[in-house]
């Protein structure tokens, strides 16, 4: 008996087992799918659910909306799965919910999917305005758009401002950025936030502008952005500890732009604005302008409303005897007070190659005036500056008599006769004193001793030092720093040794030096400062420019050791 009862459990075991594998296999297909949405009618900045669900065993990724994004912005889609079994009769289901978002207003079809081989039901969808909602009933957030200018032209910039309404409380909440083809998108400044009565209800306002640079002509559409939040609702009964939220979604209308092309007439570089300025910085100032030494000019290019790529290069003119050397432009661009400047500076080493009065022409930057609709010049206007003799080879003679101290006499009087010369007649006597006939012996003797000490030893008749040690010293320092300074500090150190020697050859040979002969020195250091002020790497050795000094140096000791040399006294 026993063994019988335990051959029968096991037959009814058996049978179980392949009931359940049976109702397993029968649905493992797609037994049915529907679709609906949880409101028809919609508002046309509310969002639409649309929920899909799936009967049988379905494969997730079976779902596809984004044939929907021509009538709707489809936001996320979140999957979900079930498994039910009742009286070993299982069942399985999958569900898909998807944001949807009208784009404007009409009556829309949501067409049917194919989910397993088994077809949903379209669905008709029709989108009201937003003011067509229930009346009295204050809509809880909504977003809107506007535009500065409708028709711009190209690459001109167009102030696209969002505004959100919450006349909930907010939990949190992200705004996507407006989507647009052919045109350059920036945020301007930071967001603001205040409050405003729209249609008698009391709106929370954030506001958030953003800058448009379209880059072709043609008809072109700003599609609005998403604003997705959570919100605290209010209306559930609950007494949770902790705020009840529920999610909302918003997006703005689009806005349709015409973009104009740049007028036929405008041949220059194009560059639309309301403002533009050109400004110049001399570095050091044009009155202190010498030749052989270099000054920097520096021309800053400020332009509102355009980015910074759209701003041209600064040319300008220079006299043939300028030497020039433009270091790499530099450009920005600030968001100040919600509007976009852009800036371009640029930097020109100027090395005048003589003296003289020279006119430096005016630099003119062209631009298109969006309100006038006409072009117009920022300009420097041309200017005339004197460039000086280079200080080297020069010395200031110091008054014998310096003039007298202003005193704090109560006596004196300034009149007008006080600004007229006054020449006054001093007496010289006619005889000399003891003392001058004295030194004229003794001054004399002193020649008579020299002649016949030179004519005793003539090999070895003294030398007029001609170049004390201090321009020796400032000699061996000038070579070390020309061989491994910078430009600035060998010139300066250039400058040092020529005073010095300067000063050694008018005491000594009694005139100065004509240093403008020496045409080879100055190139020698214009091609120094090239390699400073030149874009790039510089391969510029200072050896040249080392043995250039030598020779001067040499020529110029042989000059005062020939001015020097006392003639003898008897011809």
């Amino acid at each position: 008996m026993k063994l019988a009862v335990s051959k029968n459990n096991m037959v009814i075991k058996l049978m179980t087992l392949i009931l359940l594998a049976f109702s397993f296999v029968t649905h493992a297909q797609v037994a049915s799918v529907n679709a609906n949405v949880d409101k028809n009618p919609a508002m046309a900045d509310e969002s639409i659910v649309l929920s899909v669900v799936a009967i049988g065993d379905a494969d997730p990724s079976s779902f596809d909306p984004s044939s929907l994004s021509d009538n709707f912005f489809v936001g996320r889609t979140s999957t979900s799965t079930q498994t039910r079994v009742i009286n070993f009769n299982t069942t399985r289901s999958t569900s898909w919910t998807t944001i949807l978002i009208p784009r404007r207003q009409g009556t829309f079809d949501i067409p049917s999917f194919n989910i397993g081989g088994k077809q949903t039901e379209p669905i008709t969808v029709r989108v009201i305005p937003a003011s067509a909602g229930s009346p009295g009933k204050a809509r809880e957030a909504f977003v809107t758009t506007s535009v500065d200018i409708q028709q711009p032209y190209v690459q001109q910039l167009i102030t696209y401002t969002v505004k959100i309404h919450l006349a909930v409380e907010l939990q949190r909440g992200s705004l996507a950025n407006p989507q647009i083809e052919n045109a350059e998108i920036k945020k301007l400044g930071d967001d603001k936030e205040y409050s405003d009565i729209v249609d008698g209800q009391r709106y929370r306002i954030i506001e958030r502008r953003y800058g448009i640079i379209p880059q072709a002509s043609g008809d072109i559409t700003v599609k609005g952005p998403l604003f997705e939040a959570e919100i605290i609702d209010r209306s559930r009964n609950s007494f949770s500890y902790f705020n009840q939220t529920r999610p909302i979604n918003r997006v703005a209308p689009d806005v349709a732009l015409t973009v104009k092309p740049i007028p036929p007439s405008f041949n220059e570089h194009w560059l639309p604005s309301e403002y533009v300025q050109l400004n110049e910085e001399w570095q050091p100032a044009l009155s202190e302008i010498k030749a052989g030494e270099p000054i920097t000019r520096t021309l800053t290019l400020s332009v509102l409303g355009v980015a910074e790529e759209q701003l041209p290069q600064i040319t300008g003119i220079y006299p043939p005897d300028f030497k020039i050397y433009p270091d790499q432009a530099t450009t920005a661009s600030v968001v100040k007070d919600g509007n976009l400047i852009a800036q371009r500076v640029e930097n020109i080493a100027i090395i005048p190659n003589r003296a003289g009065q020279f006119v430096l022409p005016p630099v003119k930057v062209a631009w298109f005036n969006t309100r006038t609709q006409k072009m117009e010049f920022a300009q420097i206007p041309a200017k005339s500056i004197a460039v000086a003799p280079s200080t080297t080879g020069t010395t200031t003679v110091p008054l014998s008599t310096p003039p007298a101290p202003i005193t704090d006499d109560s006596s004196a009087q300034i009149t007008d006769n006080t600004l007229s010369p006054t020449i006054k007649t001093v007496e010289v006597a006619t005889f000399w004193s003891a003392s001058s006939w004295l030194l004229l012996g003794m001054w004399i003797l002193t020649v008579f001793a020299w002649y016949w000490h030179a004519n005793r030893n003539p090999q070895k008749a003294p030398r007029v030092k001609m170049v004390n040690q201090t321009e020796k010293d400032h000699w061996k320092q000038l070579k070390s720093v020309a061989k491994n300074g910078k430009p600035g500090d060998i010139h300066a150190a250039i400058e040092t040794w020529k005073t010095c020697i300067t000063d050694a050859g008018e005491r000594d040979a009694g005139e100065p030096i004509n240093w403008q002969q020496y045409a080879n020195l100055h190139s020698q250091i214009e091609i120094m400062f090239a390699s400073e002020y030149a874009q790039g790497s510089s391969s510029w050795k200072s050896e040249s420019l080392i043995d250039e000094l030598e020779q001067v140096r040499k020529r110029i000791l042989n000059q005062h050791k020939q001015a020097t040399q006392l003639p003898p006294l008897y011809q």
